[in-house]
């Protein structure tokens, strides 16, 4: 069960006429598809996994401390994805709020009937609290955990840790 703080709900995004427009560049992620598709394709460099809402007031003030974070690293040795757990409601809203800040990274959208099952294939010692980020090393194994609200200098001290596992 989630225990506290701004819970993970998993986003059933209905592609509509209105939904599909306004989140085009969004793409629907299953549990089963996470390592596949968000991890694996990024082996041999760090990667940095955000999850976050719109609705998460701490997501969005951290999100431009983390691009400053990411700017100071070369692409060929960090890439950074982000997993949005917006609900179908606020789902559109992920396209809108990522181009108002010119967001570089790919972002996924969390598709589950039960969040419970995206998060335990994610890590199962993630309450489901928003924001939190994961680092794998080069070889695609978790390296450090961020739960909670992070700053620049902790983005950036938690990169230089991965880099060097």
């Amino acid at each position: 069960m989630l225990r506290h703080g701004a819970t993970l709900v998993a986003a059933a995004l209905a592609l509509r006429s209105g939904a599909a427009a306004a989140a085009e560049d969004v793409k629907l992620l299953l549990p089963g598809q996470y390592a596949a598709r968000v991890v694996a394709p990024k082996k041999g460099r760090v990667l940095l996994v955000n999850f976050w809402a719109t609705w998460c007031v701490p997501c969005r003030e951290e999100m431009p401390g983390l691009q400053r974070a990411a700017r100071g690293f070369p692409s060929k040795d960090l890439a950074v994805v982000l997993v949005s757990t917006d609900t179908p409601k606020t789902a559109p809203q992920v396209s809108k709020y990522l181009s108002s800040l010119k967001n570089p990274f790919v972002c996924w959208l969390a598709k589950s009937h039960d969040p419970q099952v995206f998060i335990d294939v994610v890590d199962r010692s993630w309450d489901g609290s928003l924001p939190y980020t994961l680092l794998y090393d080069r070889k695609g194994r978790t390296a450090v955990k961020l739960s909670g609200q992070q700053t620049e200098a902790s983005f950036a001290e938690a990169i230089r840790k991965a880099l060097s596992s």
